[in-house]
């Protein structure tokens, strides 16, 4: 099949150029691929004037592994999704994957799914997330104004899939757990104290996350030997956040790396994670959890959106009910005394079964009733 992939991948930082750059990959092995990424993605004022490309990743490296790449789109240049929309009809695609994720794409999108309906070309929608995470009024109906018109869709939760059959009841669609990427593990460093049971906190830092019910949930279990590094930039400073763990005298036990850190950095954090804490407010899916089990690391979450889909309580991580820091404490608690459990094994077989970027592409031909 010919298929063409609308999206960001590295040298584009962040979750979802990897999440695409994975996609891609697995695409280019066992179709015919064309590869259209960006070489502006966001106006910087939408990111707040941060570097939006890793200066680590290997661009050379990354498109040689690709027989038809281009980084020529533009999100706010129309001319550039004109030329884009022809490259594709000249391609002769069966079939456009555009990944959706946040409302900025709606002005792009509509104008994509126009184009390629008109001239029989299939499109399909790789949500990513449904819904912003912050969401807004005008955002939910810009949101529903695209996936209206949408033709076949692919969501990676049962939360989300009932979304969306309440916004367009007459596409195509069907679930797949979001799959894990792969990383290079390193060996982990033996830590200091041999209790000592090591959190990590990943990527960007935004209010949703939650992380003031873990810093809070931290004073609960003060008695233990615990250690939180919290890993990424913040998306409105760290001064709250630090002026939270003076409030609450945990200095001495937390960690603060404001910035993006690159794979082998990241890799670095991991290995010497024991737990990966998700402490959301909300959410419906989250790369993180799919990051941490690329490195075979248990989970420890907030049971919200498709967690309960992703997460094995009890075997490859724990949920504990929202909002409530005496459950993250205890859940903290329950993973400090259950360190002779084969989390990583767990994982594995869990991943094999459920998450891998082999099958999701087993359901995108099958959507697409194409499998040629």
């Amino acid at each position: 099949m010919k298929i063409c992939l609308i999206a960001p991948i590295p040298p584009f930082k962040g979750g979802i150029a990897k999440y695409c750059y994975s996609l891609a990959r697995e695409l280019e092995e066992r179709h015919d691929l064309l590869l259209l990424s960006y070489r502006r993605q966001y106006p910087s004022l939408l990111t707040g004037n941060r570097p939006q490309r890793d200066p680590s990743v290997d661009y050379a490296a990354v498109s040689s592994q690709f027989r038809n790449v281009s980084y020529e789109l533009d999100s706010l240049n129309v001319l550039s999704w004109l030329a884009a929309a022809r490259r594709v009809s000249e391609f002769s695609a069966d079939l456009v994957i555009l990944p959706w994720w946040v409302t900025y794409w709606a002005p792009q999108y509509l104008w994509f799914l126009r184009y390629f309906r008109k001239r029989g070309i299939k499109c399909l929608l790789l949500c990513i997330n449904v819904y912003d995470h912050e969401e807004s009024r005008v955002k939910n109906i810009l949101t529903r104004f695209v996936l209206r018109r949408a033709e076949r869709m692919i969501v990676h939760s049962g939360g989300e899939l009932r979304e969306l059959e309440a916004i367009n009841r007459t596409a195509s669609m069907c679930t797949h757990l979001l799959p894990v990427f792969s990383y290079q593990r390193m060996i982990p460093v033996p830590h200091k104290g041999i209790q000592c049971l090591n959190l990590l906190f990943f990527g960007f830092v935004r209010p949703y996350k939650g992380l003031d019910l873990l810093l809070r949930a931290l004073v609960l279990v003060r008695e233990l030997d615990i250690r939180l590094k919290v890993v990424g930039e913040f998306w409105h400073g760290t001064d709250e956040y630090v002026q939270l763990i003076r409030e609450l005298d945990i200095a001495g036990v937390v960690e603060i790396i404001d910035r993006y850190v690159d794979d082998q950095e990241m890799s670095g954090y991991f290995a010497g994670a024991d737990v990966v804490v998700l402490p959301y407010r909300t959410s419906k899916t989250s790369g993180v959890i799919a990051t941490s089990y690329g490195y075979g690391k248990p989970v420890l979450a907030a049971d919200v959106g498709g967690f309960h889909e992703v997460i094995r309580d009890g075997h490859t991580g724990r949920l504990v009910p929202p909002l409530s820091v005496p459950a993250l404490a205890e859940g903290i608690r329950w993973f400090y005394e259950s360190r002779g459990t084969d989390f990583a094994g767990n994982i594995s077989s869990f991943v094999e079964e459920r998450m891998s970027w082999h099958s999701l592409v087993d359901a995108i031909e099958e959507i697409s009733g194409n499998v040629g």
